[in-house]
């Protein structure tokens, strides 16, 4: 699999229907700063999303359109790129507002093919992440774990944070693990996104 091109698309607060029915995609959700743009980034070979070190700094739904090489040939995907949630020094109402434009945009796009919940490492579960998988499960949303920043920690550290996170999800979940720092686990996040996509 080959990136061949990717660009900034739009920013949305609920589904394009011009969109619908002509492309896949693959929606990125997670708390504020775990690296969903760097991720976004990473993946593309460019610099197309805006990183910020201001946690809760996307407020919108961006969207990407990736260009890539599949073994059926050039295809094209979405990447949806959401406002990261439980940061603190948002109001009550923007992050209910956020939590309401997120659910409605994907319990009502029948194009994204999968979630990928990104995840810092080095966090423990809390309330908000078992509101947010008990969602996933409750709506029988098709969802990836991808846990990141795993350069902050040691290899055997992230791979033991890996089983304990399968122990806590309880389900049979793909989790996978990457840096944007160092690459790690770039070619197998790529190859499952586009998988899923295709």
């Amino acid at each position: 699999m080959k990136i061949l091109g990717a660009q900034y698309l739009k920013s949305v607060t609920s589904p394009d229907r011009s969109l619908q029915g002509k492309m896949s995609e693959i929606s990125f959700v997670g708390r504020s700063n775990v690296g969903k743009s760097s991720m976004i980034n990473s993946l593309a070979m460019r610099k197309i999303a805006k990183t910020s070190s201001t946690p809760g700094a996307t407020r919108l739904i961006n969207l990407y359109l990736i260009d890539y090489e599949h073994m059926s040939g050039r295809e094209q995907v979405i990447f949806s790129d959401f406002p990261g949630f439980g940061y603190s020094k948002v109001s009550k109402a923007m992050q209910q507002g956020w939590q309401k434009m997120i659910e409605g945009y994907i319990e009502g796009n029948r194009e994204i093919q999968r979630i990928i919940w990104v995840y810092d490492v080095r966090r423990e579960p809390d309330h908000l992440d078992e509101m947010l998988l008990e969602w996933f499960f409750d709506r029988k949303l098709p969802f990836s774990v991808v846990l990141t920043k795993t350069d902050k920690e040691s290899r055997g550290y992230a791979a033991n944070k890996k089983r304990l996170f399968k122990e806590y999800v309880k389900e049979d979940i793909e989790i996978l693990i990457f840096s944007a720092k160092t690459g790690e686990g770039r070619k197998e996040l790529l190859a499952h996104i586009l998988d899923a996509s295709s």
